[in-house]
């Protein structure tokens, strides 16, 4: 399976971002909302990784867009800027759209052809997804 099709299959986010990147949002798509120490005491549990580490690597995912934080008390609370699926639909538009850019009619041709090749039931869920999407 390509990374572009992996993506789009919710199975390609994990390819998306570094490894800690991954980690670090895997908690918080899973609990919602969390502070950089509670993110910490999760990672640490299968690793041993510095305060410093996983804050500079958050603040880098809120630089990305990936999260916000608010302050709470004498700490920020990180949650997640959009859910995983709708994460994995923005960069993979924004790769197509790229591709598109940079080959133009030679990359929807590739994409025609690769449409042409699915079965059936295939292309009816991608088209249902395809309109999930633009109705958001």
């Amino acid at each position: 399976m390509s990374k572009l099709r992996a993506v789009v299959a919710g199975q390609g986010v994990e390819k998306l971002l570094g490894e800690l990147e991954n980690a670090i949002m895997d908690i918080l798509w899973g609990q919602g909302e969390a502070t950089v120490r509670q993110v910490l005491d999760e990672l640490n549990r299968t690793r041993s990784l510095a305060y410093t580490t996983v804050l500079t690597v958050m603040s880098r995912l809120v630089d990305k867009g990936l999260l916000t934080q608010n302050k709470a008390g004498r700490a920020y609370l990180y949650r997640p800027a959009m859910s995983r699926e709708a994460y994995a639909a923005e960069t993979a538009g924004q790769v197509i759209r790229s591709l598109v850019e940079d080959f133009g009619d030679i990359a929807l041709a590739q994409f025609s052809q690769e449409l042409d090749g699915l079965d059936p039931e295939r292309l009816a869920a991608l088209k249902a997804l395809a309109e999930n999407n633009s109705d958001e």
